[in-house]
């Protein structure tokens, strides 16, 4: 292991830089985070593609499985179910 992977233990570590993920770092801060985005930040997010704003399952009348239904109907064929399913 390397000492560049280990200095990331015990941080947050943030997958994509769209508006979810950049408004989590900020909500982190000043706890130090790593933001992993394959493309530089702002730069080909979904973030415009978000529409309906962000969601998750909270409430009690919700579950994971509900939240991927509505999220692949709301995706009208965009959203790959193979992924979208492992995100749950």
């Amino acid at each position: 292991m390397s000492a560049d992977v280990r200095s990331f233990f015990g941080r947050p570590i943030i997958i994509g830089g769209g508006i979810a993920g950049l408004l989590t770092a900020l909500h982190l801060a000043p706890e130090p985070v790593l933001v992993l985005s394959r493309t530089p930040l702002g730069s080909e997010a979904s973030s415009a593609w978000a529409q309906g704003g962000l969601a998750a399952s909270l409430g009690d009348d919700d579950n994971p499985m509900l939240h991927l239904a509505d999220t692949l109907a709301a995706g009208a064929g965009l959203c790959d179910a193979e992924i979208a399913t492992r995100i749950l």
